[in-house]
């Protein structure tokens, strides 16, 4: 049986002890206080156990450690963790993007994020971080990695369930990639995913083999310059500013994508407005019907894309039933909607930090990004 720890506090460590123990801010450290003025008083490790909600373990532990640093000793510690792996080449070429104009710095920053990606694999975000804090930068972000299971990165609810309209948006894109659709139990490999099946899941996936399958989202092209991440040293004196016109003049680009094979459909208009929304459909019906297909788009819930919003679509959808099929993605989910990853690239190479002064030429490097 371990032996009881005896502990006996001469009167200034008593008043230390609790003088941080009412002045810290951290709970932590205020519970390895109180462990100590407990077992000063006489009682025994399971009775302060179970006062301060600790385990045995970590009651002794902090006892130990009090007799072996004293007061300095309560102070909760941090695991060092992994070893620092960022090269100094990759630090050098960080300080060189800083020190970039913002015309420079777009597609520099790329390839720093890329290094850091390379660099940082199996690293985690925070040696990124503290390897940019040691080169006196901040930025704002993560270092993503995406899932190569389409149905398992699924949104998932508040209450831990897959919701249905992103279930069918996934199996859609998950079939669609095969010329013959699988069954379900390929698509959807966890069981616990078939008792949230759509009811009109098994409709879609036998329209594919004879049917397209676009994107399709709108992407705002404005004379601000796009709020995003940017490298910039620390601190207020260095953070970078972009000029901006004063009026933000702006038009919206209406891009739609084939799934399979890229196809792409690009127009601009003053506002998301239902005449150029349904006119590009009547595009995608259109090249569908030439090959003897139907059209499927998969697409959000705004306004101008449901009929009950727009008198224009519900005519277009009776004048073309039968030969176009629109599947909505969950409402507040833009991952849901993969043409969104397209977009974001286009907001990369056109409208963040741009340099253009007026709306004309900003749209014409739009029209030649599309």
């Amino acid at each position: 049986m371990t032996a009881p720890i005896r502990l006996r506090l001469d009167q200034a460590a008593r008043a230390a002890v609790s003088e941080r123990y009412e002045h810290t801010r951290g709970a932590v450290e205020r519970t390895n206080c109180q462990i100590v003025l407990l077992a000063d008083e006489g009682r025994h490790a399971l009775e302060i156990d179970w006062l301060v909600r600790r385990g045995v373990d970590q009651v002794r532990k902090v006892l130990h450690r009090f007799q072996r640093e004293g007061v300095v000793g309560l102070a909760p510690r941090t695991a060092p963790g992994r070893a620092l792996q960022i090269t100094p080449a990759w630090l050098a070429e960080l300080q060189r993007v800083i020190d970039l104009d913002p015309a420079q710095r777009r597609c520099a920053e790329c390839r720093v994020d890329h290094a850091s990606a390379v660099c940082l694999s199996g690293a985690g975000d925070r040696i990124a971080y503290r390897h940019r804090d040691r080169a006196g930068a901040s930025a704002s972000g993560r270092v993503r990695v995406q899932a190569a299971h389409l149905v398992v990165e699924a949104q998932v609810d508040e209450i831990g369930r897959v919701g249905k309209k992103r279930l069918r948006v996934e199996a859609v894109l998950a079939a669609a990639a095969s010329p013959v659709p699988p069954p379900l139990e390929e698509l959807l490999p966890d069981p616990l995913l078939r008792d949230e099946l759509p009811e009109d899941l098994a409709w879609l996936l036998r329209l594919l083999p004879r049917a397209d399958v676009y994107l399709q989202d709108e992407v705002e092209v404005a004379l601000h310059p796009t709020l995003t991440r940017v490298w910039c040293p620390k601190g207020r004196r260095g953070q970078r500013l972009v000029d901006a016109p004063g009026n933000n003049k702006k038009e919206y680009g209406f891009g739609l994508v084939d799934w399979r094979d890229g196809w792409f459909d690009w127009a601009r208009a003053a506002g998301r407005r239902a005449v150029p929304f349904c006119a590009q459909l009547q595009r995608a019906v259109e090249r569908s019907q030439a090959r003897g297909w139907i059209a499927m788009v998969l697409l959000d819930n705004l306004g101008i894309h449901t009929p009950k919003g727009s008198l224009l679509l519900r005519k277009l959808l009776d004048d073309l039933r039968g030969q176009l099929v629109l599947v909505y993605t969950p409402a507040y989910d833009p991952e849901s909607n993969r043409i969104e990853w397209l977009l974001r690239s286009l907001r990369r190479a056109v409208s963040h930090t741009h340099t253009r002064e007026t709306l004309s030429p900003l749209l014409e490097d739009a029209d030649t990004w599309a």
